[in-house]
């Protein structure tokens, strides 16, 4: 009752609601919700709440902290961004209700927060105080640069002293008028090495190009990695026939004794393979009674001898013999008859076991009569000269480590040698033997420009025949491995 007469009060019954409505950018809440802050370091969370009935400024908002001291007591805020600062370290909990005119009370937001024991800090001469973090990431920095100067400079000491080491022994590593044997010496065709062995599957390989553009050095490298290939499904005997001035009446006698001999490598060969070998034909024959028929006969054997021995050894991968036939340019000389009877090899029940590799600078595809050609075998593949990247890589990499070129000279043995890599060496060779001869351990354009007199000088009468390009065809009259040249540094050409 009162003065304007009687009012009825209907109590609220509905709670007003609270939320966190966002937190502070730089502060991400890990997956179990809790937040993480630095003791002494403010805490700020955006507390907001409303209610139907109860205005805002009637609107009540109520905190209470707990912590590792335990929970503390509830205290009224002021409803915005909320900053809680904590003292030591620790797991605290925050709660949050709000509270309308009608003593209604909200369901309680809770957030979870570690306070964690800020970093220590040491003193720093000119930098006064700074993170033990930060002073740990400054002594390794500070280490790392140590250990790296001494480093370069070990460096710089070793190589000097094997550079002149170098030099005090003459050490020279271009390979020059000779196939290059050494797997470390073989630069730019690996990749076509791997994509040759890939294909020996299954296939015949012919390559051809110009002279001394690395095609005997391509079987040799071809040989190697046969020998050691790890194939799931085959196991290679790779064997390499040189054929230059084989005459065509001792030609299948002289290729049965070199795959005679080419066996010799395979462990405990003398012992398990050769003593069943005694038996062929070209043992009691002379070269011009030797016929392919008697070839074919010998070639059998020994690849039931292959299989036997790789069984003794508890391989059950595919045997595949591969004859590596360099300098197959004389077969164009031959008769067609022994031409056919070549081919023939490759056509027997045996020639699943039986692949080539044949190399030569122009091989004859003259052809007139209605048998398939031999050569029709054979997938092609021409050896072109080297990139400028590939040249580049031929020259510098024998003496890195040891010696070093000026830009200029580099420049000057590119152009002049075309990316021939028989060339490129020359110029490697003759430069680093003017070098040596000096006592100096940089090759500058003096060394080349010498080099370049130098090879000029003994090349010239027979430029036509050593660099002629195989579409000129001229007949290779030049011995196996170029003319023979002096070296007045003391070396060889």
């Amino acid at each position: 009752g009162g003065p304007a007469g009687l009012t009825r009060y209907r109590p609220d019954t509905r709670p007003p609601w609270i939320k966190v409505s966002s937190l502070p950018a730089n502060r991400q809440a890990p997956a179990d919700g809790a937040l993480d802050v630095t003791v002494g370091q403010p805490l700020l969370i955006n507390i907001t709440a409303g209610d139907l009935q109860t205005p805002q400024s009637r609107l009540k908002i109520l905190r209470r902290q707990s912590g590792p001291a335990g929970d503390g007591p509830w205290e009224e805020i002021r409803p915005g961004t909320v900053e809680s600062v904590f003292a030591e370290g620790g797991a605290y909990q925050l709660e949050f209700v709000a509270r309308d005119q009608s003593f209604n009370y909200s369901q309680p937001v809770v957030q979870r927060v570690n306070a964690i024991l800020p970093a220590p800090k040491v003193h720093v001469p000119g930098l006064g105080l700074i993170g033990l973090d930060v002073a740990r990431a400054l002594a390794a920095l500070g280490l790392a640069s140590v250990l790296g100067t001494g480093y370069v400079a070990f460096e710089v000491v070793r190589h000097r002293r094997r550079s002149i080491d170098a030099v005090n022994r003459n050490f020279n590593p271009y390979v020059s008028g000779e196939p290059v044997r050494r797997n470390d010496m073989f630069y730019a065709r690996r990749g076509l090495v791997q994509r040759i062995v890939n294909m020996l599957h299954n296939n015949s390989i012919m390559i051809h190009g110009e002279r001394r553009i690395g095609k005997t050095t391509l079987l040799f490298q071809l040989m190697a990695v046969l020998r050691e290939a790890e194939d799931p499904d085959y196991w290679f005997v790779p064997i390499y026939v040189d054929l230059e001035g084989t005459a065509q009446e001792s030609f299948f006698h002289f290729l049965i004794e070199e795959v005679i001999d080419g066996v010799q490598w395979l462990p405990d060969a003398e012992a398990e393979i050769l003593p069943k070998l005694e038996t062929l034909r070209c043992r009691d024959q002379s070269g011009a009674a030797y016929a392919d028929h008697d070839f074919n006969r010998d070639l059998r054997r020994i690849i039931d001898v292959l299989h036997e021995y790789g069984a003794a050894r508890g391989d059950d991968r595919q045997l595949r013999v591969i004859l590596l036939l360099d300098e197959m340019d004389v077969m164009s000389k031959y008769d067609h008859l022994v031409q056919q009877q070549l081919r023939r090899i490759f056509m027997r029940e045996f020639a699943t076991t039986v692949g080539a590799v044949v190399a030569g600078i122009r091989i004859s595809k003259d052809w007139d009569r209605v048998e398939s050609p031999w050569y029709n075998l054979f997938n092609e593949i021409e050896l072109e000269p080297f990139t400028p990247e590939q040249a580049l890589e031929l020259l510098i990499a024998p003496v890195q480590g040891y010696y070093r070129y000026t830009p200029e000279a580099i420049a000057f043995v590119l152009e002049q040698t075309g990316g021939r890599p028989y060339r490129v060496q020359q110029y490697g060779l003759e430069a680093v033997n003017r070098m040596l001869a000096e006592r100096r351990r940089k090759i500058g354009m003096d060394d080349v420009l010498a080099a370049h007199e130098h090879i000029e000088a003994n090349t010239a009468p027979c430029s036509g025949i050593m660099d002629a390009a195989p579409s000129s065809g001229i007949v290779d009259a030049a011995p196996k491995g170029g003319m023979p040249t002096g070296n007045k540094y003391g070396g060889a050409v």
